[in-house]
């Protein structure tokens, strides 16, 4: 009995062998056994992936790095290499330098160790960022190589009962109420304020006492015994409503909310116009709002609309918030919940009006959160799983949850240690796994496209950034190398010019045979592109390529190969089931676009076939192959079980696309 069957979209990407035996899905009918560097088109097609362009060798050769992402513009855009206590610019495709050649670098106090729990937050020309172990800095841009570092001055920072306020009588010895007025207090531990408590400290000096709907700050405290003072004395911040006696438990004794000895805050965003921070050692679910428009006053005494504000979580399970991001709304992210943080719908958050609810219960990892359309990406909790929420509503009520990875789980089990989002030319989300390895999801939730691939390397990628640029959304990678057998640590960029990794290309109206600058690759040995054409492999000695023969334009870096491997698909029959039947493949039928060559393999690996665009003529060799924009009909002969095995490659540094694929099947 003979089947012909198309396979006309592999949106489904590369599935989880445990999907294999699901024939009858959806998913599994537009999916393949793998996809290794390549991506899945927005249209359904597989495409090999872009070569990467050397751009420098990051500071220290091994030693970890974070690539920060600074927009201003997509005209002005910018990565930053954070290392071991410095900072470098990267933009348009190359490092920045000092007018006298050397590379423009800024120090920081951020050791290796810290790097992966550094969050940041932009706005403007500032990036804000924070660690848990170190104050807020902001780093202001001023000119390409004009880039300041300094601790953030906040006016004033937020301030929290630190410590247990005293539990006793605050009786004024003032009748002063309006701001900026003085005042003096003191405290006792009866009613009749005849016992006196000596509950104030030297630490108190600069803090602030809420009391009957005012604020005072302390400027001084007197009547000193053994360690502690009964009175203080200082100046009127927020006005006061009366001088009566507060009893106790009715004031509060306030100090600076973030400090070395109760840590700072370990999460940021911008939502609203607020500066957000979230998460220190002494208060891990609390959450600190800005004014609007003021990220520098965390001000929360008065309690006006644009007022700053702080809020606490309730995390039943005590987890410290980890991120603070957004879909619709303003999230929450722990270790153990997700909870939403919204306000009214016309005034937005606003002290008088804030609303948090808990969402789910997956728990996000340490890997920063990204914005796709209007939903959150996250990676749950165990580091595996790669989660999407959207709100639909305003409040955070209309919630949508969904797992992108779980059909393609293999391809993350090692668990993933960054990821960022390309929107342009095709949407796609890059995954940076521990071992070494990139994930790459094609995703369009409005054609129905969420399609896996992965992306290897002669090294491991170990950091990745995603910027605009002028034409189309850039994506940057920090690689481990061995390059001759020493180890290097590399930035460079996806480059959809290339077709090797680690690569230059380069130019020369004249031509030239011997192409230099080739120092970072000294020793290996890499493939070649030169006029369009593959050449032979050379090895690079002393930063050059000696050619035999003259070029005018040249591609050399290292080889990575692109491999498809095609899905059984389970046939309908009148009488059962092909699964189990002796077949053969009569025919194979691959429908590429702009595709120079490849190789098919039907049979396992002493099956191989090559398509080849060239025609017999004139000249052949002159000139770069054309395109194979057309269908390949490839004559199958042999016997297997249980099995189509359809496997495609394209081993040369040259493009390949497949758009289709249509195969006869006859079974016995």
């Amino acid at each position: 009995m003979q089947f012909r069957y198309d396979q006309s979209s592999f949106a489904s990407g590369e599935i989880s062998p445990e999907m294999f035996g699901r024939t009858d899905t959806e998913k599994h009918q537009s999916g393949v056994k793998k996809s290794l560097n390549a991506y899945i088109s927005p249209f359904g097609g597989i495409v090999r992936r872009n070569g990467s362009r050397f751009i420098n060798a990051a500071k220290y050769p091994n030693k970890n790095v974070i690539l920060i992402k600074f927009v201003f513009s997509v005209t002005q855009s910018y990565v930053i290499e954070a290392g071991e206590k410095y900072l470098r610019f990267y933009t348009n495709g190359h490092v920045l330098k000092k007018t006298d050649g050397t590379i423009y670098e800024i120090p920081t106090n951020y050791t290796e160790e810290q790097l992966a729990d550094i969050k940041y937050t932009q706005r403007k020309d500032t990036i804000f960022l924070v660690h848990g172990d170190h104050p807020v800095y902001e780093l202001k841009r001023y000119g390409d190589i004009n880039w300041v570092l300094e601790k953030a001055k906040f006016d004033p920072v937020p301030f929290e009962e630190t410590v247990p306020t005293p539990n006793a009588y605050l009786r004024f010895s003032t009748q002063n109420k309006e701001i900026n007025e003085n005042f003096t207090v003191s405290i006792y531990e009866d009613e009749a304020c005849t016992k006196k408590v000596y509950g104030f400290t030297d630490d108190d000096i600069g803090a602030r006492i809420s009391v009957n709907s005012g604020v005072l700050v302390i400027k001084a405290v007197t009547d000193k015994n053994g360690t502690g003072y009964c009175t203080a004395t200082g100046t009127i911040v927020y006005r006061i409503s009366s001088n009566i006696t507060a009893i106790p438990m009715s004031w509060t004794l306030l100090h600076y909310g973030w400090g070395d000895s109760i840590g700072y805050p370990s999460a940021t965003y911008i939502h609203q116009q607020r500066l957000i921070f979230a998460a220190s050692k002494k208060f891990p679910q609390k959450i600190w709002m800005s004014a609007t428009g003021n990220p520098y006053n965390f001000d929360t005494a008065d309690s006006s609309d644009d007022d700053a504000l702080s809020v606490e979580i309730d995390d039943n399970q005590g987890n410290k918030i980890i991120h603070i991001t957004q879909d619709q709304v303003l999230l929450a992210l722990t270790s153990g919940n997700e909870f939403s943080v919204t306000g009214g719908y016309e005034t937005g958050i606003k002290p008088s009006s804030i609303s948090i609810r808990l969402q789910s219960s997956f728990g996000c990892s340490n890997v920063c959160p990204v914005n796709v359309d209007a939903s959150a990406f996250f990676v749950q909790r165990a580091g595996k799983q790669i989660k999407a929420v959207t709100n639909g509503g305003y409040y955070g009520t209309d919630v949508e949850w969904s797992t992108l990875s779980e059909l393609s789980r293999h391809l993350l089990e090692s668990g993933v240690v960054g990821m960022v989002y390309q929107q342009d030319p095709n949407s796609i989300l890059w995954v940076v796994c521990t071992d070494g390895t990139i994930a790459l999801l094609t995703y369009n939730a409005e054609q129905k496209i969420a399609g896996w691939s992965q992306v290897t390397t002669k090294g491991s990628y170990i950091a990745i950034c995603c910027i605009p640029e002028e034409t189309n959304d850039t994506v940057y990678v920090a690689v481990r190398r061995n390059i001759n057998g020493k180890p290097v640590t590399y930035i460079e960029m996806f480059d959809p010019s290339l077709n090797t990794d680690c690569a230059l290309s380069g130019s020369d109206s004249e031509g030239s045979a011997i192409w230099e600058n080739f120092d970072h690759l000294n020793g290996e040995t890499v493939n070649i592109v030169a006029d369009g054409l593959v050449m032979p492999p050379q090895r690079v000695v002393d930063g050059k390529i000696i050619l035999d023969r003259t070029v005018y334009e040249i591609e050399a870096g290292l080889q990575y190969g692109t491999e498809v491997e095609l899905l059984f698909q389970n046939m309908p029959m009148p009488n059962g089931s092909l699964v189990g039947a002796r077949l053969t493949l009569s025919e194979v039928t691959l429908i590429t676009h702009k595709t120079k060559g490849a190789a098919v393999y039907l049979y396992g690996p002493d099956s191989k076939q090559l398509l080849t665009s060239r025609k017999f003529g004139s000249k052949l060799l002159d000139k770069s192959a054309p395109y194979l924009d057309q269908s390949i009909k490839i004559p199958a002969i042999g016997w297997n079980v249980n099995d189509i095995n359809c496997v495609i490659k394209q081993e040369q540094p040259l493009p390949f696309h497949l758009m289709a694929v249509s195969y006869v099947v006859t079974s016995k």
